[in-house]
């Protein structure tokens, strides 16, 4: 969102989230203003279309592979203990209505990287990890090596994110990031190509 004006492609294997990326290009901010804060997916009015339904069941847990129905244990137990948790609340929803006016000009291509157009562009690819991680996607079947000499050929800009660990690329470290209450860490890593 730092640079709006900037034309985007999407590029998604994933029916849901290619979905929901259709349903925010475009939706107005009244719209997604109207849809009402539950805890679980069923509560949602008939009007609220699939997209929007997907998006609120993704808001109901972080770092998952598919849209949830409810809320997640782990973020209700972040409110009992006090912590901040997102979930489809008020701020999401009016954080979602805010940004989609940027995004209306976005396209959105149901497909894999191959379908990409061959132009230069800052290129980022988030592909799901090559280890256990990345097994949960629904579309994690992927010839890393194939992806890895199609990354090197993209004209322009290219950032590759990976986890610690992955050798189809010469990746670096990036960060490292707590997830919840458990403590858990993830190493990022990156390839970049300028």
């Amino acid at each position: 969102m730092r640079y709006p004006d900037r034309n985007v492609i999407l590029i998604e294997t994933y029916p849901v989230i290619a979905e929901i990326w259709r349903y925010l290009i475009g939706v107005s901010r009244a719209e997604v203003l109207r849809i009402p804060l539950v805890e679980h997916v069923d509560d949602l009015p008939g009007w609220v279309p699939q997209g929007a339904r997907w998006l609120v069941g993704f808001a109901m847990n972080n770092a998952t592979v598919s849209p949830c129905r409810r809320l997640s244990s782990g973020r209700k137990r972040m409110a009992l203990a006090g912590r901040k948790y997102e979930g489809w609340t008020d701020a999401q929803r009016v954080c979602v209505a805010n940004q989609v006016e940027h995004i209306c000009h976005w396209k959105i291509i149901e497909g894999d990287y191959s379908q990409a157009p061959d132009v230069p562009a800052t290129w980022f690819i988030d592909p799901p990890y090559n280890n256990k991680a990345g097994s949960y996607y629904v579309h994690s079947s992927l010839d890393f090596p194939k992806l890895g000499e199609w990354c090197k050929t993209r004209p322009g800009q290219v950032i590759v994110c990976e986890n610690e660990g992955a050798t189809w690329l010469p990746f670096m470290p990036f960060a490292t990031l707590k997830s919840g209450l458990n403590g858990r860490v993830s190493k990022e890593v990156v390839w970049l190509k300028n």
